[in-house]
């Protein structure tokens, strides 16, 4: 059967930070993503907060950044500082919807950018903690970075490349192409994801893309390989 067309698949993965069952090298989630690349091809983009709740600062953790940066299935980018807010029951984790000020904007993106720099490696991308931003921060993450990761909703006008995409490893059906790629959207862990790789949805993606490999020729990157 002749394929239909060409495309890029993207894989995100939100949340990863060093903490076990978050982004280990030995965590399970890790091995599914580890054997995607080797059977298919897939490559995956780590959205990574500097600080995750103020406890894992990635300065502190720099073997850690290496070894991923090593791995040449995987791409790290930024995903905030705390990927948490000083009032969570009104802003839960989205930390720069919370942020009201250009000023405190750009102040937390310079501690960020500190670490990242501090740990031996600079992101050229960012996605929202939360997936939501202060529509007065767009113009700090503009200038901080070279693309940024949106969600479909997400109407910013961002003055850098915007990636596009919302779905799910998990979804049964209705995938869309964003500007002529597949991305597919997952969390490293959280009992409130339900796009997390589980075993359940490890399975169900591999389905994903055995369909998409038989019909069309795929490319696996990394968002800055687009």
């Amino acid at each position: 059967m002749e394929k239909l067309s060409d495309h890029n698949l993207i894989i995100a993965v939100d949340d990863l930070h060093p903490e076990k069952e978050w982004g280990m090298s030995s965590d399970q989630s890790v091995k599914y993503m580890r054997q995607l690349y080797d059977d298919y091809g897939c490559k995956f983009t780590f959205f990574c907060p500097s600080n995750y709740h103020k406890k894992y600062p990635l300065n502190k953790f720099k073997d850690w950044v290496s070894y991923w940066v090593d791995q040449e299935w995987v791409e790290l980018a930024a995903h905030g500082n705390y990927h948490q807010c000083d009032n969570p029951s009104a802003y839960g984790e989205c930390e720069f919807f919370e942020i009201k000020t250009e000023d405190e904007g750009q102040k937390r993106i310079d501690d960020c950018m500190s670490m990242w720099s501090d740990a031996g490696y600079v992101p050229k991308g960012w996605r929202n903690p939360g997936w939501l931003i202060n529509h007065l921060l767009v113009p700090v993450i503009s200038a901080n970075f070279e693309w940024v990761a949106a969600h479909e909703n997400d109407m910013h006008n961002y003055k850098t490349k915007k990636y596009v995409g919302a779905d799910g490893i998990h979804q049964s059906g209705g995938v869309k192409l964003w500007n002529g790629n597949f991305m597919f959207q997952s969390h490293i862990a959280g009992d409130h994801n339900d796009n997390c790789w589980t075993e359940q949805n490890y399975i169900h993606f591999k389905s994903v893309l055995e369909y998409l490999c038989k019909n069309y020729n795929i490319g696996f990157k990394t968002i800055s390989e687009l």
